[in-house]
């Protein structure tokens, strides 16, 4: 194709493969209760040899929290930019174009073959194959402890929420609070391995995987080839710098617009457009035909002669290229992980640091930093090699005071918001206190706040008590052609967090194969 760009997938078998393994951006919590001057860092360690997973309180006393947010996730990993930081095809990040090839393990030779393109020398050159291949594997159990503490295989898992799985303190809250447990569940969380399943990769994701957290592939199902392109590079750039414009020209409208363009650009291509029935208005002769074929599902009498019919088709088409929805999110996976690991990890002392909350492209850190300075120092307490840092932060940070063009860099990332504790009940729950004044940011999923007054009071009491609080939401609705407003009660603050086991010290272990949550606990200083 011309310029290598993408088209529709053809093969309904990459297809299927493709939808399956599209997962969104990460929301996840570790560590709930994060207090200033009260609560301590905590470290996650697994006994290889026991199989049991422990809980430590370190005796680093938490001073304040800080998010960091990266610059407009999904376009910066689309856009093919070049960045120190990437070490794969010429130190950028290209996207899939159309589908080259398909290779299937059925054997040992196309095993091996899958195998040596995974692991081909050439991914360090312009030259590397772009792939999406589905694997079983897990990282080295010598090293699991060096990434437990936030899990790099980032997948949805299916599990139950029995007391088995998600441990006695959810099931309990659960339980007491009338909320159905023993339920099947599919999330997107953090794992150590593949759960025993085969699980689709893109190739930089891959690579990471392999390259930088000791992945072990113990099979290889089937890899599908890709050529590939970095044609959307003038696109994301052009959009960036009008953005920034718009920002500096103090024109909300506008730059509200480059922004929504940008992060909704590869939104299309993973959009289900697939029509899976038909709805026809057809009189009383041709909808009792309908009702005899095979394709038929509903039908609803609207007046004398005439009914609507939904019917089923035989066929249905992908009309979008899936794949780049695929990469772009495996991608942004990969720069988020990027950053902790061969850069956080590299010049920062994590015994300081532990992952509170993270939703997409944001992760919040708790810091024992200098106690006495106040909650703005970042990481500068806790950096431990300081010449990588101040080599390295640039590719990063915004590092020059006032330029917005430097503070939205592509790839970049800025601190989005410091405070001196955080409590994070569970993924897009949370409330971080911004200043000593005692001022609050409050983040609750699914709730107007604007009609629900929601307070620091009923988010610990979720913590201490158990409380579930009620909230209610106001929406229009429509029936017999009224419209009518619509007030719906739901249960607001939950404190229901079934991504991990939840230990009633507030930490939040990962799921591992073949542990059960019995095999959890902690320990305090």
């Amino acid at each position: 194709m011309i310029r290598c760009l993408p088209t529709n997938l053809t093969d309904i078998d990459v297809y299927h493969l493709v939808r399956k393994w599209i997962t969104g951006g990460l929301s996840n919590v570790m560590h709930r209760v994060n207090r200033s001057g009260i609560d301590f860092i905590k470290r996650i360690q697994y006994d290889k040899d026991n199989k049991k997973v422990t809980v430590l309180t370190t005796d680093h006393r938490i001073t304040h929290v800080v998010g960091v947010d990266f610059n407009s996730l999904y376009p910066s990993v689309m856009s093919s930019e070049q960045h120190k930081f990437i070490k794969y095809t010429n130190d950028k990040m290209y996207m899939c174009g159309s589908q080259t090839g398909k290779i299937m393990g059925n054997d040992d030779h196309s095993k091996q073959t899958i195998q040596r393109i995974i692991n081909s020398k050439k991914r360090f050159t312009e030259n590397g194959q772009l792939f999406i291949a589905e694997v079983k594997g897990h990282i080295d159990q010598n090293y699991i402890n060096d990434y437990i503490n936030f899990p790099p295989i980032l997948r949805n898992y299916e599990f139950t929420t029995d007391e088995r799985t998600i441990g006695s303190y959810m099931f309990n809250h659960m339980k007491n609070n009338n909320v159905k447990t023993d339920q099947k569940q599919r999330k997107l969380t953090n794992l150590t391995s593949t759960m025993g399943e085969y699980m689709a990769f893109s190739s930089y994701y891959l690579w990471f995987l392999i390259d930088d957290c000791h992945f072990i592939i113990d099979d290889v199902k089937q890899i599908v080839l890709f050529n590939k392109h970095d044609q959307f590079n003038s696109f994301i750039k052009e959009f960036t710098k009008n953005r920034i414009e718009a920002k500096l020209d103090e024109n909300k409208g506008q730059e509200q617009f480059f922004k929504i363009v940008m992060n909704s650009s590869y939104g299309s291509d993973g959009m289900n457009t697939e029509k899976y029935h038909k709805v026809k208005i057809m009189n009383k002769k041709q909808t009792e035909r309908a009702i005899r074929s095979n394709a038929f599902m509903d039908e609803q009498k609207i007046s004398e002669d005439s009914y609507l019919v939904q019917m089923n088709p035989e066929n249905c088409s992908c009309k979008t290229p899936l794949q780049v929805a695929f990469f772009v999110l495996d991608n942004a996976k990969y720069w988020y992980l990027n950053f902790i690991y061969n850069f956080m990890y590299k010049c920062l002392d994590m015994n300081r640091i532990h992952f509170i909350e993270g939703d997409t492209d944001s992760a919040y850190w708790a810091i024992s930093g200098n106690p006495n300075e106040d909650f703005t120092q970042q990481f500068n307490a806790v950096i431990n090699d300081r010449e990588f840092y101040n080599d390295n932060a640039k590719y990063y940070f915004p590092t020059i005071r006032g330029d917005v063009y430097d503070e939205k860099k592509i790839l970049g990332l800025a601190i989005e918001r410091q405070g001196i504790s955080m409590i994070a009940l569970a993924p897009k729950n949370y409330m971080i206190e911004t200043n000593y004044n005692g001022n609050s940011k409050i983040k609750l999923k699914g709730v107007n706040q604007k009609t629900n007054k929601i307070t620091k009071a009923q988010i610990v009491d979720c913590i201490n008590e158990g409380k579930i609080t009620k909230c209610t939401n106001m929406r229009l609705g429509q029936k017999n052609h009224q419209m009518s407003q619509l007030s719906i009660e739901k249960n607001g603050i939950t404190g229901i967090h079934t991504k991990a086991i939840v230990l009633e010290n507030q930490s939040c272990c990962p799921f591992i194969f073949g542990l059960q949550s019995k095999d959890y606990s902690f320990q305090d200083n």
